[in-house]
């Protein structure tokens, strides 16, 4: 009995701690940031700039790492018709 209210509990808690997911092209472009970021860390900076770029960092890999674990696929993109 015990073991089922768990079981329950955890079935109905777990949808509300999904992320929502974004889709791969903002995915593609959080990581092309991450690595500018990452490229910057590697060149000279004043503490003031290291610890910005640092929080820029850790806030893009949040990101991805929360939404970016199964990206959703593009959709295909629209082409309108053209009437004559």
């Amino acid at each position: 009995m015990r073991l089922t209210l768990i079981a329950l509990i955890a079935m109905l808690a777990y949808p509300a701690l999904a992320a929502p997911q974004y889709s791969q092209s903002e995915c593609q472009k959080l990581n092309a940031k991450r690595l500018e970021v990452q490229k910057q860390l590697r060149q000279p900076y004043t503490a003031e700039q290291g610890k910005q770029l640092q929080e820029q960092q850790r806030e893009l890999l949040k990101l991805l790492q929360l939404h970016c674990k199964l990206p959703i696929k593009d959709p295909p993109p629209v082409i309108a018709a053209v009437v004559l």
